[in-house]
């Protein structure tokens, strides 16, 4: 088949774009499902967030070292990378490339915390992506020295502390092991190359990316940093963790539907008004006329007495009637009631109750009322006491929050939307939207010095909203989940729903 095509025997057949794009004689299958992503394909969509979203939030986890901090912040990209997807799919870089670097940037934002995590431990192995260039990246980093190893991996984790004069060389180190993972190409600059390394990694500083971007204007220069980033999107095939939830619920909402497809139209009756249509001749429907195009519609029958018809006039000379549009004809509402012997044996019972049941119908009336009454009674009753909770917690919130040095703290949770205030005479807490869990309760806990107290039971109404207040003050609050009626280790569980840190801003 390619010799006949070569030769122009069998015609070429037509390329679809998205799927053959070329990239150094390699197909972009990000990309691809970029294309169809930005053209509102929800499966496209679907399917981006497996490929990339345990990647996405392995690099945020070893970032940001919080698994809940992690967690809003995948969503936050990767609802950005499904809005802006015609656009990371029209840049110079691969899709894979183009949605990592965004990832990366977006993740060392938040100020790097937590331990570095090794990356060619036995440990790492099942957080990885099983993806085939991994072996690759691991043949790379254990072939190095072990400080050069630990300075990538920590570099790989949005950490650098070299400084001064020790910052080239350490940039120099990264930029050959990239080039190790990605032939960078173009010049051998050195100067180049290392501030490449450097924001690839989004590490470099201001005034080292406006330095990059004065000598990476040429063609073959912009290389150096475009395979710089490709090197870089491919380490984080190392720091890939699952995600604990599933994300297509929290990243798919709102996103563009597909389209619902349209219904069959139905079978044109064929029949004129003459013909039975249920039965035998003793149940012929009365109808109207067929549907004439421009006339009046037809009156329904059961409004009155039906009026017969003309019959339809027969063409001469045998020919075929055009075929006309489908009759309006309808039905009375009484027409099957009056047919069957029940419905008369149920019509002469009412007849003869006549109007016995008026009482009956008198008694029901007024149960209905009394519980009417009731019930209404005990919604007043709860409301006003919500009410007096509600004006409770406004003033002690109020009260708090004019206390010197009092700090109005959002919370960062991808549980609903946090808020609190922290000052020196009490805690005070309020949340929205946050769902629960059979068996499980909220616990607010309060961490001074590195040590964590218990601050009580959140009471979580129907609605999702929380509305606490403890005495005491802490550094930072904690909101965990535990089991039912509350936690009795003393120390908070690792499944942390809401972090509500002065020291750490909201994404």
């Amino acid at each position: 088949m390619v010799s006949e095509a070569a030769t122009g025997d069998v015609m070429d057949l037509p390329g679809i774009p998205e799927d053959t794009i070329d990239l150094g004689e390699r197909l972009d299958p990000v990309r691809t499902l970029l294309r169809r992503t930005a053209g509102g394909d929800r499966r496209a969509a679907g399917a981006l967030l497996d490929v990339l979203g345990p990647r996405i939030h392995g690099l945020a986890v070893h970032v940001t070292g919080s698994a809940a901090r992690a967690s809003a912040l995948t969503v936050s990209v990767l609802r950005s990378c499904l809005r802006d997807a015609a656009e990371l799919a029209a840049s110079g870089l691969p899709g894979e490339a183009a949605v990592l670097d965004r990832a990366r940037r977006a993740a060392l934002a938040t100020r790097p915390s937590g331990d570095v995590r090794s990356l060619v431990s036995p440990a790492a192995a099942n957080d990885r992506t099983r993806d085939r260039r991994e072996v690759d990246v691991l043949r790379v980093l254990l072939g190095l020295p072990l400080p050069q190893r630990a300075l990538v991996e920590s570099a790989a984790q949005g950490r650098f502390a070299a400084t001064g004069a020790g910052r080239p060389g350490a940039a120099t180190a990264l930029a050959e092991v990239l080039d190790a993972l990605v032939p960078l190409g173009g010049p051998e600059d050195p100067e180049l190359r290392a501030l490449a390394a450097l924001d690839a990694l989004a590490l470099a500083d201001p005034s080292e990316r406006a330095r990059l971007k004065e000598i990476a204007r040429g063609p073959e220069t912009a290389g150096v940093h475009r395979h710089a980033i490709e090197a870089a999107a491919r380490l984080t095939l190392l720091t890939a963790v699952p995600p604990s939830r599933d994300l297509h619920v929290a990243v798919l909402e709102g996103f563009a539907p597909e389209p619902v497809p349209a219904p069959e139209p139905e079978a044109a009756y064929s029949g004129d008004y003459a013909t039975p249509v249920l039965g035998t001749d003793s149940q012929r429907r009365v109808v109207g006329p067929p549907a004439r195009p421009g006339a009046a519609p037809a009156a329904a029958p059961g409004a009155g007495t039906p009026t017969p018809s003309a019959p339809t006039p027969v063409p001469s000379g045998g020919e075929q009637a055009a075929p006309e549009a489908a009759p309006s004809f309808a039905f009375r509402p009484g027409d099957e009631a009056e047919r069957g012997r029940r419905a008369r044996r149920r019509r002469r019972q009412q007849a003869r109750a006549g109007t016995r049941r008026t009482p009956w119908i008198s008694r029901t009336l007024a149960a209905l009322l009394a519980v009417t009454a009731l019930v209404l009674g005990g919604l007043l009753v709860t409301t006003r006491g919500d009410l007096a909770e509600a004006e409770e917690f406004t003033d002690t919130w109020a009260t708090l929050s004019l206390t010197p040095e009092a700090q109005l703290v959002p919370g960062l949770s991808d549980n609903g939307t946090w808020q609190a205030v922290i000052a020196e005479d009490g805690v005070a807490l309020r949340a929205e939207d946050v769902a629960g869990w059979d068996g499980e309760v909220l616990e607010l806990w309060g961490e001074t010095d590195g040590v964590a107290r218990s601050l009580g039971v959140l009471d979580l109404s129907r609605d999702g909203e929380i509305a606490f207040t403890a005495d005491g003050t802490a550094d930072r609050l904690l909101v965990t989940r535990e089991m039912a009626p509350g936690s009795g280790s003393g120390s908070p569980s690792p499944r942390v729903v809401a972090t509500l840190d002065p020291g750490i801003s909201g994404i």
